[in-house]
């Protein structure tokens, strides 16, 4: 095995620290709005020379950590906005991801430092394991990851619709093993401690390995320490071909999926809603004014009429039914009730379902209402924000009562127990389904997945992110919805209160989109695509990341079993 030489624990956590800034300057930022695909391909390198020259388990678990603090902090900063939990939000998610990230740089130390010839792939696969695993569950945030950093480039994520979003991370953590090789092996040498030089050796090669070095090496009129470092820039340049080659057929993939045709099935006319009030802070009337001023332009400015008319999520804050008489004379300049009725088409919005009026026990929902002002379906959400929309172990008295008096959550809403499909009956006749993820539910790849399984012809999310008050959190949303509308080969609608409201085609194309943290209402017309064969990734979901949570397994387990953690004395 070819050692490698150890850097100080101070060396290696300044290498970790530049890591975590240059992968949240890669993601989508107040700088680079839809972040940075050059920074991406080296935001992780530092990370993986720092695991390379750690010199102990403990040193890269604490370099790790580092990293992950500054990666999550830098680029999530806008927790801090979350209403008045921003300790919560912020600080006791950080500190859990540099705990979460110290685990993974356990793995990430053995793959990059152990790994041999194989380092940088190996590197790759445990990175494209621990970005997916902190990305599906409960405490789930598939925010952060290193594939958006290449949101921008068309071709290349079009690769998503294959292998969902890990196989493009895997790919970007690879190039970053591989130029964190040739920096290794290219750069100012460093001594190559503890590596025998070209004679006897220091007793503990075997004969015939030592033997056939030193043949080697005076064949090739080389010192052996130099011929070592030969091959070692080769197995560098060969990493690097074999990304150049992966990337280039990622990159032609993609350029044929986007000039092949897509087999438009129906056309909805819809009217978006973007109110830029946020019923927490606003107050309620307020944001019933916007909405339903917005909403009477736009029908007064296309009186041919509309199909469809969306308000984001929280849009109402009272059942849509339970309060019809509210909602009848409410806001008084035009009220909601008799708005829908007169606008001819179905009304879309966030509306809360209360279940029980006395504990005052909701669900965050979205509502379906027909013409004629009557709600026909609801989805209450399946999968809410853990410890704001949804707080485990609620029951246990002691926690409820921390919750309550230290943190200020009164409680959380009531999750969602199935899917719904919703059901749109066109002005021409056609009858349309689609599902209605909430809010963060579009950055999960396999939610999103089952709504087109389910039958869903399009995805509608209803979003509120106007708290964030930064163009780079509304930005980051919309970046990891946009893998969806890939992945399921379906068109992703987004109506939110400010940002991003959009229209995404089954390629991720943007057909139409509006500014951010503006008040706009907009007619759109929303193209329909369903009834072709299923993508890969539909047929087949999350193979990729099994696969890579496999070999990375597997890899642990080898290693381990060669050369026990315990008794590394060289790592």
């Amino acid at each position: 095995m070819i050692r490698t030489t150890s850097a100080s624990t101070g060396a290696i956590i300044a290498l970790a620290a530049f890591g975590g800034a240059l992968s949240a300057l890669a993601l989508p930022n107040e700088l680079f709005l839809y972040g940075s695909p050059a920074i991406g391909l080296i935001a992780l390198v530092p990370l993986y020379l720092a695991m390379r020259r750690s010199r102990s388990y403990g040193a890269a678990a604490l370099a790790a950590a580092v990293f992950g603090m500054l990666a999550h902090g830098l680029s999530s900063y806008w927790l801090w906005f979350f209403k008045d939990f921003r300790f919560w939000t912020l600080g006791t998610t950080t500190l859990a991801y540099a705990l979460l990230y110290a685990l993974a740089g356990l793995y990430l130390r053995l793959a990059a430092r152990d790994g041999g010839r194989l380092a940088p792939l190996a590197f790759a696969l445990v990175w494209t394991s621990w970005e997916h695993l902190k990305s599906i569950g409960f405490l789930g945030y598939p925010w952060g990851l290193i594939a958006y950093s290449w949101n921008s480039v068309l071709p290349f994520i079009q690769l998503s619709a294959v292998t969902g979003v890990p196989g493009l991370s895997f790919l970007i953590a690879y190039a970053n093993g591989a130029l964190g090789n040739l920096v290794e092996f290219l750069g100012p040498p460093p001594p190559l401690a503890g590596l025998p030089a070209c004679g006897p050796g220091d007793g503990t090669e075997p004969a015939p390995a030592r033997f056939l070095r030193v043949f080697r090496a005076r064949v090739a009129g080389l010192p052996c320490e130099l011929r070592i470092r030969a091959e070692r820039r080769a197995m560098a340049a060969g990493h690097l071909a074999l990304v150049a080659m992966l990337g280039s057929l990622a990159l032609a993939y993609g350029s044929v999926q986007l000039s092949a045709p897509l087999r438009e099935t129906a056309r909805i006319r819809a009217a978006l809603i973007q109110q830029n009030t946020d019923s927490w802070t606003s107050g309620e009337l307020a944001t019933l004014k916007t909405i339903a001023r917005l909403t009477r332009e736009v029908l007064e400015e296309n009186p041919d009429g509309f199909d469809l008319v969306v308000w984001s999520e929280t849009s109402l804050a009272r059942p849509w039914d339970d309060f019809a008489a509210f909602y009848e004379r409410t806001p008084r300049e035009d009220p909601l009730g008799p708005l829908v009725r007169s606008s001819g088409a179905w009304t879309f919005t966030g509306a809360p379902d209360i279940l029980d009026y006395e504990t005052y026990e909701a669900s965050n929902s979205v509502s379906l209402i027909d013409p004629s002002g009557r709600l026909v379906a609801q989805y209450a959400k399946t999968h809410p924000v853990p410890f704001a929309e949804a707080i485990p172990f609620w029951e246990v008295d002691w926690f409820r009562a921390f919750i309550q008096e230290t943190v200020g959550l009164a409680s959380g809403w009531v999750m969602g127990t199935e899917l719904t499909i919703f059901e749109l009956p066109l002005r021409d006749g056609t009858l349309v389904r689609f599902g209605a993820p909430i809010c963060f539910e579009d950055a999960f790849a396999s939610l999103n997945r089952d709504f087109v399984l389910k039958g869903a012809d399009f995805l509608l999310n209803l979003t509120n992110d106007s708290w964030s008050l930064t163009d780079s959190s509304e930005i980051q949303h919309f970046v990891a919805a946009r893998f969806r509308a890939i992945e399921t080969g379906r068109t992703l609608v987004r109506s939110t209160n400010s940002g991003v409201s959009a229209v995404v085609d089954p390629r991720g194309r943007v057909l139409d989109s509006f500014p951010l943290f503006v008040e706009e209402a907009r007619r759109v017309d929303i193209p329909v695509y369903s009834g072709g064969a299923p993508t890969p990734y539909l047929a087949f979901g999350d193979w990729f990341a099994g696969l890579a949570l496999f070999l990375s397994g597997l890899l642990a387990l080898i290693l381990g079993i060669q050369e026990p953690l315990p008794r590394r004395k060289h790592a």
